[in-house]
């Protein structure tokens, strides 16, 4: 509980309730998880030829993926290292949970002690689930919506509750550390 994020409303459905003739006489949806576990109604899942050994042919590219393992350290000094990185890092996708004993603010704050001078901002998500940025200039963080800083000025941090379910735009070069654990 103290790691978990909790939500007081959820809203569900499972895939015959939004998938089946129940609701809709015609439907057509997509899902960015495959699986043949579809209700009967819609029929068998049509898969694209080769996208899974593009995706994985990509991942595993030396020109796109390094892989690296850091002995002796802490939360403090990893978000140090990834701040520091040259070229720079724009993101953090932490779902090995190794960030601790931090909330998502005070990563903000932490990130920006480091990143490069030019990053104007640090985006997180608080505990209301609201896109934040902690702006270099203020020290004030608010609404991402409402702050007009382009995406590759600024660098996110995505928390092991948001690694999936959350987009936040990034720029189209954009270089980002993701933890395993």
């Amino acid at each position: 509980p103290t790691c978990m994020n909790f939500q007081k409303l959820k809203i569900s459905a499972c895939g015959h309730e939004l998938g089946s003739s129940i609701l809709f006489k015609n439907r057509i949806g997509f899902s960015g998880t495959p699986s043949n576990l579809l209700p009967v109604d819609l029929g068998e899942c049509n898969y694209e030829p080769g996208s899974d050994g593009c995706i994985v042919h990509v991942l595993t590219s030396p020109k796109v993926t390094t892989a690296s393992l850091k002995r002796d350290w802490n939360a403090r000094s990893l978000l140090r290292d990834i701040a520091k990185a040259d070229p720079p890092n724009h993101v953090l996708i932490d779902t090995g949970a190794l960030i601790t004993g931090m909330d998502n603010y005070e990563v903000a704050q932490y990130l920006l002690l480091y990143l490069p001078d030019w990053m104007q901002g640090v985006v997180y998500l608080d505990r209301q689930d609201r896109k934040m940025i902690l702006l270099r200039s203020s020290g004030r963080a608010m609404l991402l919506a409402q702050c007009g800083i382009a995406p590759e000025l600024r660098f996110t941090f995505y928390d092991q509750v948001h690694t999936t379910g959350m987009d936040i735009k990034q720029c189209p070069d954009a270089r980002a550390v993701l933890t395993l654990g």
